[in-house]
């Protein structure tokens, strides 16, 4: 990830700038402030663990190909000549998946980081929820300050990416 120290100050503005803004809407309390900043953390721990997901993901896809370069941009190649006997076989339209592709994709959605996340985000809504200082509309704005943050780096990164091009 190239651009990880925008992507924390983007984070950070975001951040700071939803909560003053929704305190502007609000009277400042503890339970706005701890739903707040709950949901913000426990959706960001979620994000950063599908991303660790989706690159252990792509490393091991990659590993799996090798690249061959080879020093010459064009080689000459022997043309060889068709054989007259030409045998058509009917294959399959659909896709299907075996069992060892549906466990795997299964594996890679679904792996302990992203679990734990997910855990972490029920468990911080449980306990706000317990404890009585839940407060709805401030963990819903924890949640959307981070969603909005990520498409905000997501334009950034087209804006820059076309910008070196």
């Amino acid at each position: 990830m190239q651009y990880k120290k925008a992507f924390a100050v983007i984070i950070f503005l975001i951040h700071i700038a939803f909560f003053l803004s929704f305190l502007f809407l609000t009277p400042f309390s503890l339970n706005i402030f701890f739903s707040f900043e709950i949901a913000f953390f426990s959706i960001l721990l979620v994000i950063i663990a599908s991303y660790l997901s989706y690159k252990k993901m792509i490393y091991s896809q990659a590993r799996k190909y090798k690249i061959n370069q080879n020093l010459f941009l064009f080689s000459l190649k022997k043309v060889k000549s068709l054989p007259k006997n030409i045998k058509f076989t009917i294959l399959k339209d659909d896709l299907e998946f075996s069992i060892k592709n549906k466990m795997y994709f299964f594996v890679a959605f679904f792996n302990l980081l992203k679990i734990f996340a997910y855990v972490v985000l029920v468990a911080g809504f449980l306990f706000l929820h317990r404890q009585g200082i839940l407060h709805i509309f401030g963990y819903l704005c924890g949640i959307s300050s981070l969603l909005i943050c990520i498409f905000i780096f997501i334009v950034y990164v087209r804006y820059e990416s076309k910008k070196n091009y």
